[in-house]
């Protein structure tokens, strides 16, 4: 039986992509086989996401910048555990970096009026 190895992303691996979403790019660095994975996303400062939601838990961590997820206001080094099916809206209120970890694939985009 074989011990799996470990799998390194380097930064000079990274492949920054927009988004649907004026200054908001993101480079995965891990896709799971099962689906979900890791990715940075970047953001200019006003940037926004809309509201959404996953069907998995998702987590931020942020490395720079300072970010608005949902009524929760981040700064660099700070954690976010997101439950699943919880409506969210990222801003960035200066520019910033973060790492998403998705436990499973997909995203909803819902209506301001759709949150809960």
């Amino acid at each position: 039986m074989s011990t799996p190895a470990p799998i390194l992303t380097s930064s000079t691996d990274w492949h920054w992509s927009p988004t649907p979403f004026p200054g908001v790019d993101f480079t995965w660095l891990r896709r799971n086989p099962d689906g979900g994975g890791s990715a940075l996303l970047k953001l200019a400062k006003g940037a926004k996401l809309p509201l959404h939601q996953h069907p998995g838990t998702e987590q931020v961590f942020v490395t720079a910048g300072r970010l608005k997820v949902g009524e929760h206001v981040l700064n660099k080094g700070d954690h976010l555990f997101i439950d699943a099916h919880v409506p969210h809206a990222v801003e960035a209120l200066q520019s910033a970096v973060y790492l998403t970890l998705s436990e499973s694939d997909g995203v909803e985009l819902m209506e301001p009026d759709q949150a809960g």
